[in-house]
């Protein structure tokens, strides 16, 4: 399918890894941190800690520069013997640590108790999430998105702690992203997570919320894992003129009857059977490579076959095996949110938070 959408013409002038920066983490994000910082330290001891615009880009900074030049402990940055001076020459250690006390996003006077209808998981850091989902949706979306899971790593007790065992970082709070880079993203709660409701079913809701801002009828490709995808997303997406391929689950294939795992292994590796729903060009296939796997899409097909390279166990050798366009449509572009958690990861600030 043809793409339809064009980007914008790119900016008279370079921009530098700042002003990058600043596109997401704006002057109403730093005034917020500033404002409710302040207010939150006279609230526990009746005198503001004072600090200012300046001073919280600079707190900001100094957790960056951490994810660089990491160090065991966040105290040997101003030790004699470990002292790093961009960091220690910015702000006292005794300066960083109040504002680590302090650090505060929103007014604790305006939360409702626990047991309130109206209660959020989310308060404690609403205005910052929200800001900053609402920056990255400003982003010109590519052709190509993927929608997955990630995690931030955490073990601190919190109602929203989830474990993942196929992550990395298997203890953390659970963040649903689209991505090409990050366009968009939701916070999982667990318990209490909204809109069940529909033949979608939560997860098929979480990717309807995350393409909400995505242009519609412009003919983008969504790409989605098994967690996420079933026939009715399919139909969904395509209503709205959005395309999408994912893996799914035997459970999701709405009565679709295609060849058993042992018929497919018999026919060797490479082998796949496929139907397509006549109505609304949906098509399921399921390829045999070193095990089954069931992809869904409502605009590719398995033209063209093209060769791909694996290791045979039996021949204990790599030998050519037969893959549908499909399959290579998937593998090449479902990524994005890995990519992000790599990149993230390279550079993660080893200075744990005191608050949230």
């Amino acid at each position: 399918m043809t793409y339809n959408s064009t980007f914008s013409d790119p900016p008279n002038d370079d921009l530098s890894p700042l002003n990058y920066f600043e596109k997401f983490i704006d002057n109403s994000i730093i005034e917020n941190l500033v404002d409710q910082t302040n207010l939150y330290s006279t609230q526990k001891t009746g005198k503001s800690i004072n600090t200012s615009v300046t001073e919280m880009c600079q707190f900001i900074g100094i957790h960056i520069s951490a994810g660089v030049v990491q160090m065991p402990k966040y105290r040997m940055y101003w030790a004699d013997s470990t002292r790093y001076e961009p960091i220690a020459g910015t702000m006292s250690r005794d300066r960083f640590c109040k504002l680590r006390n302090y650090l505060h996003v929103n007014n604790n006077d305006n939360m409702v108790p626990r047991e309130h209808k109206d209660y959020d998981k989310q308060f404690k850091i609403r205005p910052f999430v929200e800001s900053l989902r609402k920056n990255f949706t400003q982003i010109e979306p590519e052709e190509h998105n993927s929608v997955d899971e990630m995690m931030i790593p955490l073990k601190s007790h919190t109602s929203m702690l989830q474990y993942v065992k196929s992550k990395p970082h298997r203890w953390g709070v659970k963040v649903f992203a689209r991505a090409g880079i990050v366009y968009d993203f939701e916070i999982f709660v667990g318990k209490g997570t909204k809109v069940k409701d529909g033949p979608l079913g939560m997860s098929g809701n979480v990717v309807m919320r995350l393409v909400d801002d995505l242009p519609k009828h412009q003919n983008h490709k969504l790409f989605v894992d098994n967690w996420f995808a079933s026939y009715d997303l399919a139909v969904e997406l395509k209503m709205l003129g959005i395309y999408m391929v994912g893996t799914v689950r035997k459970n999701r294939l709405a009565g679709c009857s295609l060849r058993t795992d042992a018929s497919l292994k018999k026919s060797g590796q490479g082998s796949y059977d496929y139907r397509v729903e006549t109505n609304e060009k949906i098509m399921l296939l399921k390829w045999y490579d070193n095990n089954t796997v069931h992809l869904i899409s409502n605009y590719t097909s398995q033209e063209p076959i093209e060769n791909v390279r694996r290791w045979s166990v039996a021949a204990k050798q790599h030998v050519n095996v037969p893959q549908p366009a499909i399959v290579k449509e998937y593998n090449t572009f479902m990524g994005a949110v890995d990519l992000h958690d790599m990149l993230v990861e390279l550079y993660r600030t080893n200075i744990k938070g005191r608050r949230f």
